[in-house]
């Protein structure tokens, strides 16, 4: 996916053709995933006008098996360039095809994402600025959640005569109406839905609280409020954050979320309402050491790029593995825990315990594993993706266990299409299953147990789906596969440019998404085949590709 080692290997291990074209699909369906995410109700720095929940259901269902795909097949192709080059020849390739471009793409394209973000924010700021639309008031009335953020009193309460929750979730955002009150620093607002019964300390979708809200932004009125009716000012979001934590961030932080927000914001005015807020509540300021951890862990340095970063880290570990087997006795498996199905006795085990502590301990609504794109590998993120890294080597290492985990492929991926709904259903905490599962305990075990299921029954259903139909080279996909890790690596730029294009043209939400994706992909084929194939990049990511030969005209 992200390298083509297979064509490397020796006569005596021909390519394979089935699991190349896996990887390129795997490459394609993030493509897909991105243009997605405008047209769902879920925070991303564009939001289109029309949206649809049909994607935040294909976004959930790709993100839930895509990256473990990628990473399983990238340790199964670690394996076997280390088997025909060794270990010196194999971290030369890597740092080659993998570090070399992630160095570039750092210096290139995240610098191009942020510029085309922040055109992307400022022009969504000004077009709603500009608008001249309907009256200030009925946006502000809409609903009980654009009420609390705009200040609308009078539509606040009048939302709350006619029985409006006041702990509920927006459905774009997930944050109750105090969340939204706090966001707006709105304190007399603030103030109307303690009244009325809000929970100061309600949580919203991602685990984040009034509170968090308010102490981020360095609104101390809100934040004075908040605590007044009982707030909790040690609770932990999504990231283990307190509100005193989330007080830390820097100025980068602060204006980047605000930016996506959509908010305008003065951080020396931000900077002093903390510090008002920590006077409070007698809170010293964060150690320097813990911002920058923070920093490190959570700021998005790499974008997209992440996964070429977690790749440098396991291919480490792997070499680090394979300098100790030489030195220790190895301890090998039974061929029959990695080729058969069989190994699901072990490997749900072994995944569960790392999905359990995503999103904060499996407590946050969430699906899949977490987001890591910090210089610092979020510890449980990189531990996820090295168990299916580790599974790929191990079943290059029994001849035919590829082919043999997915040979039953007609039932997996029914099986696994038949869990997700379950799984997400439990992952976001669906109201209908609270109602099914009343133990709190049972029902986090079965969240994850559906998370780590729905991912297994995927890859190997997927690979035994791809054996069957591709496993003979076809020129055409052959090319995809060739061109999948350029067309992924720039992607983004042009998905965002796209989508702000897009964002106010008056279509349904299926035909711009298809529009999107279907120009961004031509553009990318041909910046391939023009621009890069044949040149050094193309040597760089994929190797030396031959111009076919001119044929003359007699």
């Amino acid at each position: 996916m992200t390298e083509d080692v297979s064509r490397e290997v020796v006569q005596t291990d021909p390519r394979r053709h089935d699991l190349d074209a896996l990887r390129a699909f795997a490459m394609l369906l993030g493509i897909a995933l991105h243009a997605a995410l405008s047209f769902m109700d879920s925070p991303w720095m564009v939001q289109d006008q029309s949206r649809s929940p049909w994607f935040g259901l294909f976004v959930m269902a790709v993100h839930g098996f895509r990256m473990p795909l990628f990473f399983l097949l990238s340790g199964y192709f670690t394996m076997m360039l280390c088997r025909k080059r060794g270990l010196q020849g194999l971290l030369r390739h890597r740092a080659k095809r993998i570090a070399l471009p992630l160095v570039l793409g750092c210096l290139i394209i995240v610098p191009l994402i942020l510029l085309i973000v922040n055109w992307a924010i400022t022009s969504s700021t000004a077009s709603t600025e500009s608008d001249p639309g309907s009256p200030p008031g009925l946006v502000a009335n809409a609903d009980i959640w654009t009420a609390a953020k705009s200040g609308d009193i009078a539509a606040v309460r009048q939302f709350i005569a006619d029985g409006a929750s006041l702990d509920g979730h927006d459905p774009n955002f997930g944050v109750t109406p105090l969340g939204m009150a706090a966001l707006g620093n709105q304190p007399e607002v603030i103030g109307i839905l303690l009244d009325a019964g809000a929970d100061p300390s309600g949580r919203y979708q991602d685990q984040n609280t009034p509170l968090h809200t308010s102490a981020f932004f360095g609104y101390d009125e809100v934040a004075m409020k908040l605590l007044d009716a009982g707030g909790d000012f040690k609770a932990r979001n999504a990231q283990s954050e307190t509100p005193g934590d989330s007080m830390g961030h820097g100025k980068a932080t602060t204006e980047f979320i605000a930016g996506i927000l959509k908010m305008t914001i003065d951080f020396e005015a931000v900077e002093a309402g903390r510090d008002r807020i920590r006077q409070w509540v007698e809170e010293e300021p964060p150690s320097q050491f813990s911002v920058v951890m923070q920093w490190l862990l959570f700021f998005p340095f790499f974008q997209h790029l992440w996964f070429l970063w977690f790749l440098c880290w396991l291919v480490t570990g792997f070499a680090l593995v394979t300098l100790a087997s030489r030195l220790v006795p190895r301890l090998a498996l039974p061929s029959i825990l990695i080729a058969t199905p069989l190994c699901l006795l072990w490997l749900v085990p072994l995944t569960m315990v790392t999905q359990s502590v995503m999103n904060s301990g499996g407590t946050i609504p969430g699906f899949g594993p977490d987001t890591s794109a910090g210089i610092l590998p979020i510890p449980h993120v990189l531990a996820y993706y090295a168990i299916f890294f580790g599974f790929g080597a191990l079943m290059y290492n029994v001849p035919g266990a590829a082919d043999r985990l997915g040979q039953s492929w007609w039932i997996q991926l029914p099986l696994a299409a038949l869990i997700f709904p379950f799984a997400l259903g439990l992952a976001i905490q669906a109201e209908w299953t609270q109602e099914l599962i009343r133990n709190e305990y049972l029902f986090r075990v079965l969240a994850t147990l559906g998370q780590v299921l729905y991912a297994w029954l995927m890859i190997f259903g997927l690979m035994g789906l791809f054996e069957k139909v591709l496993s003979r080279e076809r020129p055409q996909v052959r090319y995809i596969s060739d061109s999948s890790y350029w067309l992924y690596l720039v992607h983004l730029p042009l998905i965002i440019a796209g989508q702000v294009l897009l964002r106010n043209v008056n279509l349904p939400a299926f035909v711009k998404f298809s529009l999107l994706l279907g120009v961004t992909l031509v553009i990318l084929l041909g910046s391939y085949q023009f621009l890069v194939r044949y040149s050094w990049v193309g040597r760089l990511l994929n190797g030396p590709r031959a111009r076919p030969p001119v044929v003359g005209v007699e």
